[in-house]
Formats: C-alpha cells, sequence, structure tokens
C-alpha cells in the first residue's frame, strides 16, 4: 500500500528569500553643508515615511544643486518601499549618470529590475558592484537569487557560497537568509542531504523558523525518511499552526507510516482551513486527493467524504 500511497502523492516547496539591497545614499559633504531638504528627506526614510521623503528629496532635484545625485539615489529607495518599481529604476539610473561608482545605487536599481522582471539587467548591476567592491556579499546574494529565479540552481548556489565565504557582516539574520536560499537551490537540484545539512544550520541560527522546518520535512520526505518528515512537518505545525501546506504534507508521511487516523486527520484540518481562507482551489484539490487517497487505503473506518 506505501508504494501506491508514494506515486499520487505531489507536494512543493513554499519558497520566500529576501534581497540585501536598501541603502541610503549620502553626498560627502559636511553634514552642517547639507541641504534642509535632503536632511528631512533621510529622517522621513529613517521613520518610514516615503511619500513624504519623495517630496524632499524632489524638491532637492528641483533646485538642481550639488546633493542632486544622492537625492536622486534615496528618492530610488524610497519608490523601492512602495513598490514604485518604474519610478525607483529611473531615479537608480539618474543618480549612477551622475556618480557611476554609487555602490548603492547600483543594489537599489538592481532590486528594481529584479521586481521588473529585467533579470539580464539585474544581474548586470550586481555586476557593477562586483566590479568596484569584490567582497560586498550583498551583491553575490542577489545574484544568486535571480539566477534562481532564472532556474539556473547550480549558479545560484555558487553565488550564495561565494557569499558565504565574503560575508563580512557577520550578521545571523543574513547568514540565515544565505543558508536557507542554498538549500532552496539544493531542493530544486534534488540534492536532499545538501538541502537538510543547509536547513539544519538555518535551525542551529534560529530554532524558531517554521517555513525551514518545513522544508526540511520535504527534504527527509523526499529521501525516504518518512519518520524524521512527520516530525519536522509537526515542528512546523506547532510553531505555526495555520501553515495549512503542512497539514498536507504531514498526511503522506502518516499515511507511508501507517498512520491513517492520523493521516485522515491532517486531512480534516487541511479542509477546514482552505474552507476558512475562502481557497477554493485548495479546498477543492484536497477533497480531489482525499477522494483518491480514501480508494487506495481501502478505508474501513468512516472517513469525511460520503
Amino acid at each position: 500500500m506505501n508504494d501506491l500511497v508514494k506515486n499520487f502523492f505531489k507536494f512543493f516547496v513554499l519558497i520566500a528569500a529576501m534581497l540585501f539591497c536598501l541603502g541610503f545614499s549620502s553626498p560627502s559633504l559636511e553634514k552642517a553643508t547639507i541641504s534642509p531638504n535632503f536632511l528631512q528627506g533621510v529622517h522621513y526614510l529613517k521613520q518610514e515615511n516615503y511619500q513624504d521623503a519623495i517630496v524632499e528629496f524632489t524638491e532637492v532635484i528641483n533646485d538642481k544643486n550639488h546633493w542632486v545625485a544622492s537625492a536622486y539615489s534615496n528618492r530610488c529607495l524610497a519608490h523601492l518601499q512602495l513598490n514604485n518599481n518604474q519610478a525607483a529604476k529611473q531615479d537608480c539610473e539618474e543618480a549612477l549618470g551622475m556618480n557611476s561608482d554609487n555602490i548603492e545605487a547600483y543594489l537599489n536599481k538592481g532590486l528594481a529590475d529584479y521586481r521588473l522582471e529585467n533579470y539580464t539587467q539585474s544581474l548586470a548591476a550586481y555586476q557593477e558592484v562586483i566590479k568596484r567592491h569584490k567582497n560586498d556579499y550583498r551583491a553575490y546574494y542577489n545574484q544568486g537569487l535571480v539566477h534562481f529565479q532564472l532556474g539556473n540552481y547550480q549558479q545560484a548556489l555558487n553565488s550564495y557560497n561565494q557569499a558565504l565565504k565574503i560575508d563580512e557582516d557577520d550578521s545571523l539574520e543574513h547568514k540565515t537568509l544565505i543558508y536557507h536560499d542554498r538549500a532552496l537551490a539544493h531542493l530544486q537540484l534534488e540534492d536532499f542531504s545538501e538541502a537538510i545539512a543547509n536547513l539544519t544550520h538555518v535551525l542551529i541560527l534560529n530554532p524558531k523558523d517554521e517555513q525551514a522546518y518545513y522544508q526540511r520535512g520535504y527534504a527527509y520526505q523526499k529521501s525516504g525518511n518518512y519518520q524524521a518528515a512527520f516530525q519536522d512537518f509537526t515542528e512546523a505545525i506547532t510553531l505555526n499552526p495555520q501553515l495549512t501546506t503542512a497539514y498536507i504534507n504531514r498526511v503522506i508521511s502518516a499515511a507511508i507510516l501507517g498512520f491513517q487516523k492520523v493521516a485522515w486527520q491532517n486531512f480534516k484540518i487541511a479542509l477546514t482551513q482552505f474552507q476558512e481562507q475562502n481557497n477554493q482551489i485548495g479546498y477543492q484539490q484536497t477533497l480531489n486527493l482525499m477522494r483518491k487517497f480514501k480508494k487506495v487505503t481501502s478505508n474501513t473506518y468512516e472517513s469525511p467524504i460520503g
């Protein structure tokens, strides 16, 4: 029966990643000489008041003085925070036209192009950073994310590895992200042992990472270690009881381990959650999966489907 159960289940990995890009740009002048509008714009950025920041930086740009390049760069950042990606791209290009060595402008332009799905241009922007500062791990990490999006998983791994090698920040948050995204690349390459190793590293750095448990559970499941998979899906659910996909995946491990009643219980929970989320597609797919599961397992006790 276990082989039949394995054959009809299909499950997916949730992928989440963050770009290391957003940074202020400041003119190399004494603070006392900087435009009051520029200073107020930076203040608004720090306060996450992006609309007012844009107004202040626009005033600086309209004055056409020597703070214009930095004003364009920082207005690009404000636009990115508001997801005005085309406007952000244009502002970063203006900033780079005035100062071709503006590292933060290249990084932020790369993010704008990434969001606009201009992946070749995004890679080129990060390469410009590397040409000027070969030890900027942010550029390597971001290139990795672009390669991942393009399906170039080995190149993504190469970039992530370089980012880890030269990371001078020593930030646990940043290292956790890099290990996590490196694990996702290994998953796509079906190198499950390496994915498990990287996700284990993530969990050492952050034992409360529900996605790491969920994705490591997926890797264990694909490796045939259903007991470990069941445990990881359980940990993910403990951390986030609303992680509906974890219940669906826990069904698989439970069924293969012979825990039929547990499998049905997880089906019921997933079905209820999809209904509460008004997720009709997920609800219907779960119903279809339950019907197939009932046929395969020849369940003898009352199931939730008539």
